[in-house]
């Protein structure tokens, strides 16, 4: 299995476990976008966290939320929405 594979598993599960959490996060706060369910502030945090995990791991610097930001744009609207918001995470880990 390649190394961008692996990468989006894990990212993956962590987005998952994530959001089986949805139901502890339901107030509304500021995100980057406009107002935002908490929880959806909480699941981007914790894939930041696990990108800049995976980049540690190979002796890469971190990298900003915003980074994290920009690809989970992509992957909205999208009917596999997790498995591309942990692909494309997965490659900013990986570069």
């Amino acid at each position: 299995m390649s190394s961008l594979n692996a990468a989006t598993d894990v990212l993956h599960t962590t987005l998952v476990d994530s959001q089986e959490e949805r139901d502890r996060r339901p107030e509304l706060m500021d995100g980057p976008d406009g107002p935002e369910c908490e929880w959806a502030s909480y699941e981007r945090g914790r894939m930041h966290e696990s990108v800049n995990a995976i980049r540690a791991g190979r002796g890469l610097p971190a990298i900003p939320l915003e980074d994290v930001i920009r690809v989970e744009r992509l992957a909205v609207g999208h009917s596999d929405y997790s498995r591309k918001f942990a692909f494309y995470c997965a490659e900013l880990a990986e570069k």
